[in-house]
């Protein structure tokens, strides 16, 4: 039995109020498609849209959250959305496809780790995404001057594209992995703003997603 609790989703606190130098953010966002219909909606994240992805997460994502410890992929993804005071969901058919947000790292100011998972559906809103990371990358760095999380390099591997996505949000990959996590499993760092990858500790970042 593992020593680190386990959260389950009905256990995931409220998100912490918004720290003072949080500027306001305008959250919402919607994109439409050729028939003129609201494909996508972009809305201030809550508990149901972490249950709807939780039920349907993505292999990719399970794999990496799994990599980052014992607790396994749900704990990891709850532990995340609760330490996030930015977080949003993503709906598509006014369903949940996607959470993404930003958690501030202890001790370091100024400082957050990125974060996005979803489930299957999200990969069939490719040109959305392209659209929408380069936007709440902006939102997130309007709040943390720098960014920093890790990508498993399996994923990676599987979707070469995902650094060329992260790149149009404003982040450098690093070209080599480095262990981290649960069994020392390979992360590419990436990074935004003044940030040394080497200051990484292994129990901070998050999965990014992708």
């Amino acid at each position: 039995m593992s020593a680190h609790p386990v959260h389950t989703v009905a256990d995931v606190p409220a998100v912490p109020a918004s720290p003072a130098f949080l500027p306001p953010l305008r959250t919402g966002f919607a994109r439409r498609g050729a028939d003129g219909r609201t494909r996508l909606h972009v809305v201030p994240a809550r508990r149901q849209h972490l249950r709807q992805v939780l039920s349907h997460l993505r292999p990719r994502d399970r794999a990496e959250l799994d990599a980052l410890g014992p607790r396994g992929a749900v704990a990891e993804a709850a532990r995340a959305f609760a330490l996030s005071p930015l977080r949003w969901a993503v709906l598509r058919g006014g369903r949940c496809v996607a959470l993404f947000g930003a958690r501030p790292f202890p001790g370091m100011p100024d400082t957050a780790a990125p974060w996005l998972f979803g489930t299957p559906d999200l990969d069939a809103e490719g040109r959305a995404l392209a659209r929408l990371g380069p936007l709440f990358a902006a939102r997130m760095r309007a709040a943390w001057p720098r960014l920093v999380n890790m990508i498993h390099a399996p994923a990676l591997a599987e979707r070469p594209a995902t650094a060329h996505w992260l790149a149009r949000c404003g982040f450098a990959v690093a070209a080599h992995p480095m262990p981290l996590g649960h069994g020392g499993a390979p992360f590419h760092p990436f990074t935004s703003g003044d940030f040394l990858a080497a200051s990484i500790a292994p129990e901070q970042p998050t999965s990014t997603g992708g």
